[in-house]
């Protein structure tokens, strides 16, 4: 028996879909991902905490799932919608069905949706938060709703990670401040023969600098990252005193830490096509996305009293928004983008060259 399920928001904007399923309502960010693929890797993804995600794919989970395509150890999202889900996947590498994932985790699914129709408002009228119920009143959808957690001073990277590092020796490792890193981003680190060690986002910059780090990776993660003033604090106290890259929130916070703004987009990036122009590389690169907040323009090239240089090192070629920052001469820089292609294309890898350049360089010197 198909139910109706119904996506509103504050000010009564109403969007139907149909389902089978039961679930208790739910609030989140409603976003829009346009991946055709990678959606086990979207859904384990901690960056999606406090989010409902559209796919504007078609169909959802065709090839069904794999642990190995895991980015955490279950799904993030709070809920996802779109046209049609597959309950019956076809690939040799399928574990089970996405949906019967989503439900052994009681994360509410829907299909049934306009998802062309979502998308069009979403980029019109920009992304807002909603609240997803079954047979409900909206009246009743609102109240959950007035009650919810707003994407805007989210801190929930503060408790996104999986940190499980007691006692665990550091000294010779890449460290990463664990605000809801992805295990690709893991894997491409131990790929190239680094041991890493997890760091709680709480932890001090004295501490870190005690903990004899080859280097240090700033992670990705949920929520607004202006919110999240003690681990600025933190990065400030160690940009120059190591090699540091950040990915997506790690590179947002790594310029908050050098005092640039960060603003809210209006429907943001979140996708696995988007192309982005690299300082010293003549193509662009196709690059994964999932971010709403960005970097303020900057005057490229200023003198740091601090850090010396700071330049534009990476820029989206569709809205022409920062993808990254260089501090060449304080061993640090990021992008907004997912380098490690989890999921999305490969061009991102050679990224990482820079920071393990400057590991190498810097650790050389000792």
């Amino acid at each position: 028996m198909y139910k109706k399920a119904i996506l509103l928001n504050q000010n009564g904007d109403e969007f139907l879909g149909w389902t089978t399923e039961i679930f208790e309502p739910t609030t989140g960010e409603l976003i829009f991902n346009t991946a055709m693929t990678g959606f086990v890797e979207i859904l384990s993804d901690p960056s999606y905490i406090n989010q409902i995600v559209t796919f504007t794919s078609s169909h959802i989970g065709n090839y069904g799932m794999s642990k190995n395509d895991f980015e955490s150890n279950k799904p993030k999202i709070e809920a996802a919608i779109g046209n049609s889900f597959t309950n019956t996947p076809s690939s040799w590498r399928s574990e089970k069905s996405i949906t019967s994932w989503l439900k052994e985790y009681e994360i509410p699914y829907s299909g049934g949706f306009d998802v062309r129709n979502i998308t069009k408002y979403l980029r019109d009228n920009g992304s807002s938060m909603f609240a997803l119920g079954i047979d409900v009143d909206t009246r009743d959808l609102k109240e959950i709703l007035s009650k919810a957690k707003n994407i805007l001073g989210d801190s929930s990277a503060m408790t996104a990670g999986n940190q499980n590092n007691e006692n665990t020796p550091t000294e010779g490792k890449i460290g990463i401040i664990d605000l809801g890193a992805k295990r690709s981003i893991i894997k491409v680190l131990e790929d190239h023969d680094y041991k890493v060690v997890m760091i709680s986002p709480s932890t001090t910059s004295k501490e870190i600098i005690k903990m004899n780090l080859k280097g240090l990776l700033i992670s990705n993660g949920p929520g607004d990252p202006r919110s999240l003033l003690t681990v600025i604090d933190t990065v400030q106290n160690l940009i120059g005193k190591l090699p540091i890259f950040g990915i997506c929130l790690g590179h947002q916070i790594l310029a908050l830490a050098c005092g640039l703004k960060v603003k809210k987009m209006q429907f943001g990036h979140h996708g696995s096509n988007h192309p982005v122009e690299i300082e010293g590389i003549k193509k662009a690169l196709i690059t994964a996305q999932n971010h709403g907040f960005s970097i303020e323009e900057f005057e490229d090239g200023f003198e740091h009293e601090n850090f010396g240089n700071i330049s534009v090192f990476a820029r989206n070629l569709n809205d022409g928004t920062n993808e990254g920052i260089s501090l060449w001469d304080s061993m640090a820089y990021s992008v907004q983008f997912h380098p490690e292609s989890g999921p999305g294309t490969t061009d991102g890898l050679q990224i990482f060259n820079p920071f393990f350049e400057m590991i190498e360089n810097n650790y050389a010197k000792k």
